[in-house]
């Protein structure tokens, strides 16, 4: 007798439950390269070293040697790096797992995300990446890139 390999139906359901959200998501239509948007998050460290910066702010702001422009600014600094350091291995994760990476975007107030192309398989180990915490149609990008060229021309257009 021929034994059936045994899959959990945890295991099972997590599966179908990805290939499903591709699909929904569109990138699995036919053709050999896929596209989709990538979410990002920051790790647990940075996340804990911006609100270990963020609480020492807040106490020399309180103390009053420094001026809350200056706490603001060194906020948006340090999470601009936090950014900028997570596009970066989120880049090098999609490029080591043969993913492309087209182009990114992060929205003021939000998580940078990434269009990227590939296989399907990469796309699917590219789900099971730390930091990556969803995969989306690219559409969602493409709003998101429209949305932010409007709002530019519309704060560089004169009123009256």
């Amino acid at each position: 007798m021929t034994e059936t390999p045994s899959v959990s139906r945890r295991r099972l359901l997590a599966a179908g439950g990805v290939g499903l959200g591709l699909a929904a998501a569109g990138c699995m239509a036919p053709g050999s390269e896929r596209r989709a948007t990538a979410f990002l998050q920051l790790s647990e460290d940075a996340q804990a070293e911006l609100q270990t910066q963020n609480q020492r702010l807040r106490q020399e702001l309180q103390n009053g040697s420094i001026s809350r422009q200056e706490a603001g600014q060194q906020v948006s600094e340090l999470r601009g790096e936090l950014t900028d350091e997570l596009v970066d291995s989120a880049t090098t994760e999609a490029e080591s797992l043969g993913l492309t990476v087209e182009d990114s975007i992060t929205p003021p107030s939000g998580s940078p995300l990434l269009l990227v192309s590939g296989s399907e398989s990469a796309l699917l180990d590219y789900m099971n990446v730390d930091m990556v915490t969803g995969l989306t149609s690219p559409d969602q990008f493409e709003e998101l890139q429209q949305q932010r060229a409007q709002a530019a021309n519309q704060t560089t257009q004169p009123t009256g």
